[in-house]
């Protein structure tokens, strides 16, 4: 029997209805929180701005450096896509969406779990009657942060969920120049032929300079149950100008999608270079939520970080964040026993 594209697959994504007790009240911005705010989460530094109600995030950095005043590019702090709205991304592109370019914001709360810090940053849309929460998850010493968003539909009828960002950030490069700039480490992926890391400029993926707002972008993604057929769900983004690095990973064993390309709000001259990071969404995986009202639906999980240096560093980086974060605490870790491989059955699963 044929599946109907258009149905979500609940193992992308986490279903519930009423798991976000309290209801919003006000759609205003709270008066106690200033036009900018910082959130220090171990070696990083995330700055907001607040425009108009509306929450901006700047360029995410290490820790005890400062931006300069002319680092002034920002971008939508989360990215959602309704179906019905008209999308204000310029061709195909996931840059901010709508509601996600009108969403208010509402507050921001820190929480903590153990050794875990958390900081969730709450939006609403009064049209859709949405209520969109931003999580940051930080472990104290890394430079590396968790980060996923989830959506509940507070309103009476359903609506469709296009795509809902795991993660964004803003500033990567100048945003007419960045081809000079940036320089874009994945890992290219086949069978038995695996992790292989090449260097590309914007541009030899796809993202072209072209003086203005670009309606291209340099992308990556798959899609079904083999997370990396093609490449590893990560990606390195250096700017050689500013001596920057950032990087992430998606943390999802299904479908998952990335770009960089530039963005404006004001007219088509670009101000600001973007990368959206997220799991399945319905351009690029047929993956479409239907969000009844009372339910909430978790995007998948990505690791989002930014170190001073090059490629080196921010694979240390991630290696010191997996083998913090994602490793359980397992006696063979500490012993360090012999672990054999037998995929390629040189043993046909018979060792002795």
């Amino acid at each position: 029997m044929p599946k109907n594209r258009r149905v979500f697959l609940k193992s992308t994504g986490a279903v519930a209805a009423g798991l976000l007790a309290p209801k919003l009240q006000a759609m205003s911005v709270l008066a106690d929180v200033g036009s900018t705010f910082v959130w220090q989460a171990g070696k990083l530094l995330f700055n907001f701005e607040i425009s108009e109600g509306r929450l901006r995030q700047r360029r995410l950095i290490p820790n005890g450096l400062t931006l300069k005043s002319n680092d002034m590019s920002s971008g939508v702090e989360v990215a959602l896509q309704c179906s019905g709205e008209n999308s204000p991304d310029q061709g195909m592109k996931s840059a901010m969406g709508e509601p996600g370019r009108r969403l208010r914001f509402v507050e921001k709360r820190e929480e903590s779990a153990g050794k875990i810090r958390r900081l969730v940053l709450v939006h609403a849309d009064e049209l859709l009657k949405l209520r969109v929460e931003s999580v940051y998850e930080a472990i104290p010493h890394l430079s590396v942060v968790r980060r996923y968003s989830r959506v509940t539909n507070e309103g009476s009828s359903t609506t469709g969920i296009e795509f809902l960002s795991s993660a964004m950030l803003h500033g990567l490069a100048d945003p007419q120049n960045y081809d000079h700039e940036l320089r874009i480490h994945l890992a290219v992926n086949s069978w038995m032929s695996e992790a292989q890391w090449h260097t590309l400029r914007p541009s030899e993926m796809g993202f072209v300079e072209n003086e203005r707002t670009s309606w291209s972008e340099a992308q990556a993604g798959s899609v079904g149950s083999w997370s990396t057929e093609r490449y590893l769900p990560m990606a390195i983004v250096q700017n050689l100008r500013l001596g920057l690095t950032w990087f992430w990973q998606v943390e999802h064993n299904g479908s998952w999608y990335w770009e960089l390309s530039n963005s404006t709000f004001r007219g088509i001259r670009a101000d600001n270079v973007y990368a959206y990071i997220g799991g399945p969404d319905d351009l690029h995986s047929a993956a479409w939520k239907g969000l009844k009202p009372g339910e909430t639906y978790q995007t998948v999980p990505v690791a989002i970080g930014v170190v001073e240096g090059g490629f080196a560093q921010a694979v240390e980086a991630l290696t010191h964040y997996r083998r913090t974060a994602c490793m359980k605490p397992r006696v063979d870790n500490a012993k360090c026993s012999v672990i054999f491989n037998d995929y390629m059955n040189c043993l046909w699963g018979d060792p002795t």
